[in-house]
């Protein structure tokens, strides 16, 4: 199986500055439902992120450090072309067991060279 491999997704709204904040966007390569987001400070230092892989939300938040939530599409999302799977609400995850792939995955997955080492600290 080969590495989740992130890349930046620029946009005008990667541009926008909301509280001091730049919102980054990563889509990827070879998981179509695999995706994040950083929140950096004008000094690229990262404040916040946020990586989807599949249901399962990893978030990393100063203070708190990183948490692990599943969607309420994990739970009840019918399946097939075309049906309305309606928004995201995260449930929180308090068993690591239960996402241990995933966590595994995440260390091994290649995020753009620029915030590969920051985001990867914080994994850890």
């Amino acid at each position: 199986m080969s590495h989740i491999h992130f890349y930046v997704i620029s946009s005008k709204k990667s541009k926008e500055e909301v509280n001091g904040l730049k919102k980054i966007t990563f889509g990827c390569v070879n998981r179509a439902n695999a995706y994040g987001f950083i929140w950096i400070d004008y000094e690229k230092n990262i404040h916040q992120f946020q990586f989807i892989f599949g249901e399962i939300v990893l978030e990393w938040l100063p203070k708190i450090g990183l948490r692990y939530s599943k969607t309420n599409r994990a739970f009840e999302s019918p399946s097939g072309t075309g049906v309305q799977k309606g928004v995201r609400i995260l449930h929180p995850i308090k068993n690591k067991d239960e996402i241990k792939d995933i966590l595994e995955e995440a260390k091994k997955t290649l995020y753009p060279e620029e915030w590969s080492e920051k985001i990867l600290e914080k994994i850890q």
